[in-house]
């Protein structure tokens, strides 16, 4: 009986078949080893702080009240400002004194400046005392609302108005600084005032 050597090309292919599935052993195993790398490396971050979240938390709520609050400051409620001026008072306790200073607007267009009124009697920097002021029967009383060491600036203008100039003063205040909050009688007429702790609009002259 004679036996048959395989041929050579069936010697030849299966070193070569060998070697094919080997080398897509190996390339797989590099992957997942690369990809498993990959993996580990990613980094993780890190939580906030509690200063960042408080942080973010007062942006958040800064951006909110801006986006809710009306723009009272309005070219156009600043020129109704300019064109129908109220009166407009300064008034602190210095020392127990109840002391005040007017003030009024000057200039042209977007130039407008406040600037306070200097009585004969008042300091370089305006201020003078009002004794009298408690005769004006300021109803909720002013010295409740004035704390030592601040000044508030009284916007003030009458109860009935007779014409058109007063009506448009009227609605300035109404506008600009916020509804009226009490009354007071001077020379027997009645006039609402509101109290501000900023002058609206524009600038004061130093």
């Amino acid at each position: 009986m004679t036996l048959r050597s395989p041929d050579a090309s069936t010697r030849q292919s299966q070193p070569l078949l060998h070697g094919t599935v080997l080398s897509l052993i190996l390339g797989s195993l590099a992957l997942i080893s690369a990809g498993c790398a990959s993996f580990r490396a990613k980094p993780i971050s890190n939580p906030p702080t509690q200063q960042q979240i408080d942080a973010f938390a007062e942006q958040q709520n800064a951006l909110r009240d801006e986006a809710s609050s009306p723009d009272q400051f309005s070219q156009e409620h600043c020129d109704q400002l300019a064109a129908a001026t109220p009166g407009v008072e300064e008034i602190r306790i210095n020392q127990g004194a109840v002391e005040s200073r007017q003030w009024t607007l000057i200039g042209d267009g977007n130039a407008h400046r406040w600037v306070f009124v200097r009585a004969p009697d008042a300091s370089a920097d305006g201020w003078a005392p009002k004794p009298g002021l408690d005769k004006l029967n300021f109803q909720p009383p002013l010295e409740p609302a004035l704390t030592a060491g601040s000044s508030h600036f009284l916007a003030y203008g009458p109860v009935q108005t007779g014409d058109v100039a007063d009506s448009q003063k009227s609605a300035t205040i109404r506008d600009l600084f916020g509804a009226p909050q009490g009354e007071f009688t001077w020379r027997g007429r009645k006039y609402s005032y509101t109290l501000t702790p900023e002058l609206p609009c524009y600038s004061q002259l130093p």
